[in-house]
């Protein structure tokens, strides 16, 4: 019954032009479709494993996947607004991303909590060997862009609420409370990477704005869907004991 109804719908055109072969609609891709317009929705794809009913995030990234046409446009507009640690702008001038170029960026940077990293033994060990303990705002070896204002905006309230609430503990020693507090350098290196960064989104016209405000939305859904959105809390100080030598 399923079959001799899809035979009578209309041919489906792809974006390409050519017609969608109907042998390929049948009653289980239907879970497909599901998670592939939830995903295109944003909707989390910890929220859309549960809708799924699948144990494990892998199983559902199986299901659906990012429109390369549409993540590669964004990506290309969202680099046109990419900053150094100083809120700088780099790389300004590129209106078109070779596939050459992606890959080698790909292969020498990481992606960390803010941006991206390209210091050598962090790469290699795919972000889990930040010498600097993920200080990223203090390493010249980190870069941002636009797609990411939210998480530093969200990092420096973090941080200052952080701060306050050690200001606040009577019941600690003073060099216990002055260790785990967030650096008075951090914060405003922070703040004005967010400001430079908004004074640069204000020049854009409004048309502007919108296309990088949507193109920044699929980025980041991108990520959290695939990536995860990492949050980090302020780096924990190394208490090894080290071995005489």
């Amino acid at each position: 019954m399923h079959r001799d109804w899809v035979d009578t719908l209309s041919d489906f055109l792809l974006d390409d032009g050519t017609i969608f072969d109907k042998e390929k609609i049948f009653p289980y891709a239907y879970r497909h479709s599901f998670a592939q317009r939830h995903a295109d929705a944003g909707v989390p794809i910890d929220v859309l494993a549960e809708l799924m009913d699948h144990d494990s995030y892998e199983t559902t990234r199986s299901y659906y996947r990012v429109k390369e046409v549409r993540l590669r446009e964004a990506v290309e507009r969202v680099t046109q607004l990419q900053f150094d640690r100083h809120g700088a702008r780099i790389w300004g001038a590129v209106t078109s991303v070779l596939d050459a170029e992606r890959a080698r960026r790909a292969i020498g940077a990481v992606v960390v909590p803010f941006g991206t990293c390209s210091e050598p033994t962090n790469v290699a060990a795919g972000g889990g060997a930040c010498p600097l303990r993920f200080r990223c705002v203090g390493c010249d070896h980190f870069s941002t862009d636009i797609s990411y204002l939210p998480d530093l905006r969200t990092y420096l309230d973090d941080l200052l609420r952080q701060r306050e609430k050690l200001r606040s503990m009577s019941e600690a020693d003073d060099w216990a409370r002055a260790e785990a507090t967030p650096s008075d350098a951090e914060i405003t290196r922070i703040r004005r990477l967010i400001q430079r960064v908004t004074d640069d989104v204000d020049t854009l016209t409004v048309a502007e704005r919108a296309e990088i405000q949507k193109a920044s939305q699929i980025v980041r859904q991108m990520r959290q869907n695939f990536l995860g959105m990492p949050r980090i809390q302020q780096p924990l100080p190394d208490l090894r004991v080290e071995r005489p030598a």
